[in-house]
């Protein structure tokens, strides 16, 4: 099979009682819990991972019929492998989900529940939050066994057919818009394990270790998916446990020899700043072939701090490997060569707000030139077709401009579920002179020496005067102007008051940041002075907030479109504005 043959069926669980019945008492799915410095595993091998999905299927068959929504708010690690995969094994279209945990995600979860509308919903044994507040929301709610506890099974595990249907709806992200589940077929996710099982061949024999959440498309795919239909062991960590002590992931990384792992730029970052040189101690990364980075703009300089901090630990450079994807997309579009050094360049910053890419040489230190800005290349199409469009008239792009990026392949999902006018705007795009539907992601990038580079959100970029600016840019400008900043914790979006489109940066302080409001006012004249050296445009306003007032996803994407919406309510609360 290529890379782009979808096998039939359920891939998933067709595989993961193939290794049950080969394979039964090996390791399939560890989950890593702590209680203080200790780390505790709870493992499944492949016989009992099998006979405890397929006994929840058999009380998924009970309470609902095939095809229903069964969502999954279940805690991280093998209580929602089980989940996910009873789902699968009962022909029920899963809708992965987190658990209400408290306030801050409850608006979210109500607009999904009522988009996607479940009969029944799966809870670990120990939430006693998300049925009180969801209530109704939920359906029927049905709670798995404590401490994963299966109760023998009247018969073997069986698989209902499936074939063609729907596997799950993956909502995205809200990062732009209101969420919107993604129509992910069992043929869509066997395209996209196979694009990965090709993309990642040097690492298929040795344990994939991951904190990614699994209600994200990339911690569901490749943190769960992936290893478990190549028969190799997944290793996972909950993503509040990573944030708490990043030095957790990094430590099972080395333990477990995990040949892949994966990490969006902003956990790198935590990993350099949250990790000391005493708890680095005995760490050993020479293992690890692939570290992916995407979800998020990659930054060279995050990647270059990470090889220099954990190189002395055995990390090797060619092991970051940055990509693209998204959930329409079922997860990868495009991937570095995991064989490869990453690739960045310094870029015109002015030419690239006119859409065309003009490339900067690169002085001895590396160090971007004062009107450029740095980008790293984020690889090849992986079985797939991609282009860089003009989206006003529907053409394709050469290399050297900026433009939409467009994709075709199997891979691609057929729409968003219950929107007929959402799924043909962004799944029913058609090109000039090319057969056939397209996707458009959003996303504004280019082509430069083979490689996509990403410039930005299409409904993001912001117009001054005339000229483009990329949010992600300048709130790269923002941080590296004043260690005061939260890194992570800038936005800057555009607000038109009638007269002409203002640029509005809002940016949260460190936690340990006390000052008197004159000092914020200098810092905030700070930021703005070093917005108009670099990309030549005066800030509308500069906005100081404390810690926790920038909107994020669930994922940890900022939520430009809801922070413009609170700036304009005045519910930002700055401690400091010009």
């Amino acid at each position: 099979m290529t890379a782009t043959d979808p096998a039939p069926g359920n891939i998933l669980a067709e595989r993961l009682a193939e290794w049950a019945t080969t394979r039964p008492d090996e390791n399939a799915f560890t989950e890593l819990r702590f209680r203080m410095q200790e780390r505790v595993p709870r493992t499944m091998t492949y016989a009992s991972l099998h006979a405890a999905a397929g006994t929840l299927a058999g009380r998924l068959r009970q309470e609902s019929a095939p095809g229903d929504r069964v969502a999954i708010l279940c805690a991280h690690g093998v209580d929602y492998a089980i989940a996910f995969l009873a789902c699968l094994y009962s022909n029920r279209v899963a809708v992965p989900l987190f658990p209400a945990a408290g306030a801050r995600h409850r608006e979210r979860l109500h607009a999904v529940l009522a988009d996607a509308r479940p009969a029944l919903t799966l809870l670990s044994a120990h939430d006693d939050v998300s049925a009180p507040m969801l209530g109704q929301a939920l359906g029927q709610a049905l709670v798995l066994p404590r401490n994963g506890t299966v109760p023998p099974a009247d018969s073997a595990a069986v698989i209902d057919p499936t074939c063609g249907e729907l596997a799950y709806l993956q909502y995205t992200s809200g990062s732009t818009k209101s969420p919107a589940g993604v129509r992910v077929t069992h043929a869509n996710l066997a395209t996209a394990l196979a694009q990965l099982r090709h993309a990642l061949s040097a690492a298929k024999d040795r344990p994939i270790v991951t904190w990614l959440p699994f209600f994200h498309d990339m911690g569901l795919i490749l943190g769960l998916s992936l290893p478990l239909s190549l028969g190799i062991h997944a290793v996972t960590l909950a993503p509040a446990e990573f944030v708490k002590r990043p030095i957790h992931w990094l430590r099972a990384v080395s333990d477990y020899r995990a040949g892949v792992t994966a990490c969006p730029n902003f956990g790198l970052a935590l990993a350099i700043s949250g990790t000391t040189p005493e708890e680095r101690v005995g760490l050993d990364l020479s293992g690890l072939e692939i570290l992916i980075n995407g979800s998020e703009p990659v930054r060279a300089d995050v990647l270059d701090e990470f090889t220099e901090i954990f190189d002395p630990h055995g990390f090797r450079n060619h092991a970051h490997t940055p990509g693209f994807g998204l959930a329409e997309a079922t997860l990868t579009v495009t991937m570095c060569d995991q064989r490869e050094e990453p690739v960045w360049h310094h870029f015109d910053r002015g030419a690239l707000a006119e859409g065309r890419v003009v490339p900067l040489p690169t002085d001895i230190a590396g160090a971007t030139p004062p009107d450029g800005v740095s980008l790293v290349g984020c690889g090849t199409p992986v079985g797939q077709v991609v282009r860089v469009v003009d989206p006003a008239g529907r053409t394709a792009l050469p290399p050297g401009y900026v433009g939409e990026i467009w994709v075709a392949g199997d891979n691609v999902c057929d729409g968003y579920f219950g929107r007929p006018d959402a799924t043909e705007e962004t799944f029913g795009a058609t090109l000039v002179g090319a057969d056939g539907r397209w996707l458009r992601t959003g996303d504004l990038g280019f082509q430069h020496e083979g490689q996509l580079y990403l410039a930005g959100r299409r409904k993001d970029v912001i117009v001054v005067d005339g000229r483009n600016h990329y949010p992600a840019d300048i709130e790269a400008t923002v941080q590296a102007c004043t260690p005061e900043i939260r890194p992570g914790h800038v936005a800057v979006f555009g607000h038109d008051d009638g007269r002409r489109e203002d640029l509005v940066v809002v940016a949260e302080l460190t936690t340990v940041v006390v000052a008197e409001p004159a000092e914020l006012s200098v810092l905030a004249r700070r930021i703005r002075t070093a917005i108009a050296s670099a990309h030549e445009v005066m800030p509308g306003a500069v906005m100081l907030v404390e810690t926790g007032r920038i909107p994020k996803t669930t994922s940890g994407k900022l939520r430009r479109g809801e922070c413009r919406a609170r700036y304009l309510a005045g519910n930002l609360q700055p401690v400091a504005m010009i």
